[in-house]
């Protein structure tokens, strides 16, 4: 028996101890989309602008703790990592720096699957796929200041790569339903694409000559002069200067809270630097749980359907550090390493941070992951529009990247928004499930 429609006979049973789920079959499905927010610590429930305030400004210092671990910790211990390896730019872009920089992605995936069960964590890799690809393209050309001409080859390898991880992604989101050797298959992709790169330099060779030190990483971190290696001294006694404006002196004083909690947290890069590492992935980890919660919350409060929370504000957040390491290596004049860590990171999100939990899902459930969201498919496909625009963008201009590249770039990823969020909400069916009143016992039981 299910008695599902009647309102007041609903409140009527659960005033006196019944729940409406205990009148309901197991296979039984409710007419309204459960909110992510329950998956998540019971606090902030309940529809509030306050906590919606302070959630949203709390993620926002979340996105700067994020910068601040990148720019100190994480692509310094790339450095010193890539150059003890004596690896070539584009191949440490496309590898070490972006599986670290992805790390907000994976965790963010691990979530959406495990905990959640809904579409955040894919949609937060489709969004950053496109952010990461179009997005840091027009930070890196526009406001960098800087013309980089790029190596054509490393371009079309990833760009190549980042194309079969769509066409992968796509077909296996086309069911709605991803099955264990579906997942599987995005691993062993991931594993082909690093044994190509393991012997980038062999292939390289039969297709053009190659000088033997090109693009080899020889700055020793630990002894370069200009942007040297800081040790805890230096983050917490570090103040401004007098003669500094008072901007900075404030942006100073906002960011030391969180230089001072890293420095006391993380040991120097110029110490253990695998150590240094291992803690930035997992401070990563954790303020990307903590920012998938708050915009959670502020999502619920606004009324944004999870998914394209995902597209938008999470996507562009877990992407911080993609852009902090993008932009310093582009100043750096390593135009070809930003690119690579950029359309990297996307191969490594599609093929590790979604193939790895799903696999892992669907071996412990026994059961296939069901993506609730109908216009992911299309939305993933569309991913294919943005690659192939942006490698052409590249083609036009010789692979030199520039303010055209920044500005196009920037253009394509307005308009992919604004498209993916139009079909999101088109195709939007169900209603979110009101906990605070019809559906309160899905609060209770959460609990």
């Amino acid at each position: 028996m299910y008695f599902g429609g009647d309102t007041n006979l609903q409140r009527l049973l659960r005033d006196h101890g019944f729940d409406h789920l205990d009148f309901r079959s197991d296979d039984e499905e409710l007419n309204c989309s459960v909110p992510a927010i329950l998956e998540f610590p019971n606090l902030m429930r309940k529809k509030s602008i306050l906590s919606t305030v302070i959630c949203f400004f709390l993620s926002m210092y979340l996105f700067v703790f994020l910068a601040i671990v990148c720019d100190d910790y994480l692509v310094p211990t790339m450095e010193r990592l890539c150059y003890s390896l004596r690896l070539t730019y584009d191949v440490a872009g496309a590898t070490f720096l972006a599986a670290a920089t992805s790390a907000p992605e994976l965790f963010v995936a691990f979530v959406g699957t495990f905990v959640t069960q809904g579409d955040i964590g894919v949609g937060t890799i489709v969004g950053s796929s496109v952010f990461n690809v179009l997005a840091i393209s027009a930070v890196c050309g526009i406001f960098t200041g800087v013309t980089a001409q790029l190596d054509w080859w490393p371009i079309t390898r990833d760009t190549a790569w980042y194309v079969i991880s769509i066409l992968t992604l796509t077909g296996v989101l086309w069911d709605s339903l991803v099955t264990w050797y579906e997942s599987a298959t995005l691993l062993i992709l991931y594993t082909i694409y690093l044994i190509m790169l393991i012997f980038d330099r062999k292939l390289q060779s039969c297709c053009r000559t190659l000088e033997e030190e090109q693009d080899l990483m020889d700055e020793d971190p630990m002894t370069r002069e200009e942007q040297p290696l800081l040790t805890f001294r230096d983050h917490v006694c570090k103040k401004p200067d007098p003669e500094d404006s008072w901007v900075k002196k404030v942006w100073w004083a906002i960011q030391y809270p969180a230089v001072f909690i890293l420095a006391c947290t993380t040991p120097s890069v110029r110490t253990i630097y695998f150590i240094s590492m291992l803690v930035a992935v997992i401070w990563i980890s954790v303020i990307s749980y903590l920012v998938s919660w708050f915009l959670t919350i502020v999502g619920y409060n606004i009324g944004i359907p999870d998914s394209i929370m995902g597209l938008t504000v999470l996507a562009a957040g877990t992407s911080v550090p993609e852009v902090v390491s993008s932009y310093i290596v582009t100043k750096k004049g390593y135009g070809s390493m930003a690119i690579c860590n950029a359309i990297g990171s996307n191969t490594f999100d599609i093929f590790i941070c979604l193939g790895l939990p799903w696999l892992l899902k669907c071996l412990i459930s026994g059961s296939a992951v069901v993506i609730n969201s109908k216009s992911l498919t299309i939305t993933t496909a569309l991913l294919l529009v943005t690659a192939f625009l942006l490698y052409l963008t590249f083609a036009a201009t010789k692979f030199v990247l520039g303010k055209v590249v920044g500005w196009i770039s920037l253009t394509t990823y307005a308009v992919f928004l604004i498209v993916s969020c139009a079909m999101e909400m088109i195709q939007t069916t169900k209603r979110v499930c009101d906990i605070e009143g019809e559906y309160s016992y899905l609060n209770k039981d959460a609990n």
